[in-house]
């Protein structure tokens, strides 16, 4: 940017410093400013005008602690933009491009820039959501599937798996040449560090964008961090890339904006939340989407945006209103995870829109098939806590309940294929693990997915491409079984499991 002196010279407007409150502070004069308009101080210190009242301006900063009363104050002309770069892939920077990781810095030759808050796209350049997207966690990727340029809220008390869900998502994605923005929003600074580690130690970092405004930093830098996380994915989507935008978490976003309207002394609404925080998520939701390109091409920005319950509460208001805002949710419950199931997705209440559009004739077999089986398992529960004598077919369901718990187990490290996952519900449907205890199950499965990645299973792979009904998949499937139980029995099952782990 320019400086105080060449601003003031265009514009000849000059305002005063009349209060600080924090990260916003009040000037009086500048006439003819506008609203979202950037202006600079004498000590070359840059704001963005927020509210323009009858007699001053209000202004955001990201740093306060420069400002004094009666300080000079001119105008830009300027709207605040951030930077954006195919240079950010594999970085780990803040909402205004600069590195945050100890690496070299990026150079201003290599960025471009971008308004922050954008229009979103128009009806008439979204396009129908049709092709799938795959996160690589069974659970999901069977029952409640997502697709290319989809809104899927990922909800939950904490410590429930969410962050998990996400990067194990970004991990999937990536090594299918996605791009991925993750943006943490007032996350402590350990969270982030592990966030960094676990991407780096599955070797897709470099597909990966982090936006970074830790709990130490100032409100309007966390208000801003999905902003700039939005712009930068725009940047990839325009260059015909697919993207995926992960936002964690909306809920701690939304008190750092609530801090920032009590501040401003606007009047607080629900739970002290400005009125205008659904007007602000909403706008960040919409920029997704599957979107058509100039080109003709489709390229689309999935969006997952985290939200945290307490108690497992899904009527809190900020939850209510992404709920009502994106394509759908998946909720993981708290009880689950007491339990001891992981991924602790809630089948009855996690839903997906558009999801199912975008799968085949034979995964929505596969999907219903697994729900029948879900949802008996759950009422034969149920009747067993009375303490009623059961049916042998009522303690079959039972047991069957341990057995699907074990199917869709699934480590934080364990990716699972599309392809794999179809293999693996086929052997279940089929009864493969009828007689198995869980643990077995679960080492079955490692054993599979290992055999799966070194090529061990692509004929059958290559076969269920061509199946187009759960029968044919089920009669395919039991013409393996005997090749399947040689594999599962080969001497280097030690090696299959550690290739896996």
């Amino acid at each position: 940017m320019k400086d105080f002196d060449t601003y003031f010279k265009e514009t000849g407007e000059i305002g005063y410093v009349e209060s600080i409150i924090s990260s916003i502070f009040y000037v009086s004069g500048l006439p003819n400013v506008r609203l979202g308009e950037l202006v600079i101080t004498e000590n070359g210190l840059i704001g963005i005008v927020k509210t323009i009242l009858e007699d001053l301006v209000e202004v955001m900063v990201f740093e306060g602690q420069t400002l004094l009363h009666k300080m000079k104050v001119v105008r830009t002309n300027e709207y605040f933009q951030v930077p954006v770069s195919n240079a950010f892939l594999g970085r780990v920077i803040n909402p205004f491009g600069v590195a945050q990781d100890n690496l070299e810095p990026i150079l201003e030759h290599e960025l471009t820039y971008r308004p922050v808050d954008p229009p979103a796209p128009g009806i008439s350049q979204r396009v129908r959501i049709k092709r799938f997207f795959e996160t690589g966690v069974m659970a999901v990727d069977l029952l409640i599937p997502l697709g290319y340029g989809q809104r899927e809220l990922v909800l939950g008390d904490a410590k429930t798996g969410k962050t998990t869900f996400v990067l194990q998502t970004i991990v999937n994605q990536a090594n299918h040449g996605t791009i991925c923005v993750y943006v943490s929003c007032g996350k402590k600074k350990s969270d982030l560090k592990f966030v960094e580690s676990y991407l780096k130690e599955m070797n897709v970092f470099a597909q990966v964008v982090i936006v970074a405004a830790s709990s130490s930093d100032p409100a309007p830098m966390v208000y801003l961090a999905p902003l700039a996380g939005l712009s930068i994915a725009e940047h990839f989507r325009d260059q015909g890339r697919e993207v995926a935008v992960i936002i964690d978490d909306m809920t701690t976003h939304a008190k750092f904006y609530r801090e920032i309207a009590l501040l401003s002394r606007r009047p607080p609404g629900r739970q002290s939340y400005p009125g205008d925080i659904f007007h602000i998520h909403a706008k960040i939701a919409e920029r997704a989407g599957n979107i058509m390109l100039e080109n003709g091409s489709e390229a689309s920005i999935t969006f997952l945006p985290v939200a945290e319950t307490l108690e497992g509460d899904l009527s809190g208001y900020i939850q209510t209103n992404l709920m009502a805002m994106t394509d759908g949710h998946l909720f993981y419950d708290v009880d689950q995870v007491k339990k001891g199931v992981l991924p602790a997705v809630s089948f009855t209440l996690s839903v997906s829109r558009v999801g199912n559009q975008t799968k085949t004739p034979l995964e929505r077999e596969i999907a219903g098939n697994l729900t029948l089986r879900l949802a008996q398992a759950r009422k034969a529960e149920e009747l067993g806590r009375f303490g009623v004598e059961l049916t042998a077919e009522t303690m079959k369901a039972i047991e069957n309940a341990a057995r699907i718990e074990a199917l869709f187990k699934q480590d934080a490290k364990m990716i699972i294929p599309k392809n794999a996952q179809i293999i693996l519900a086929g052997l279940f449907i089929v009864g493969f693990w009828d007689k198995s205890r869980q643990f077995e199950i679960h080492r079955d499965k490692k054993l599979l997915l290992a055999a799966y990645t070194q090529g061990h299973l692509d004929k059958l792979r290559l076969k269920i491409d061509n199946t187009a009904s759960l029968g044919s998949l089920c009669d395919l499937i039991k013409k393996e079984i005997a090749g399947i139980k040689i594999l599962l029995g080969a001497q280097d099952k030690n090696e299959l499991l550690t290739s896996s782990a």
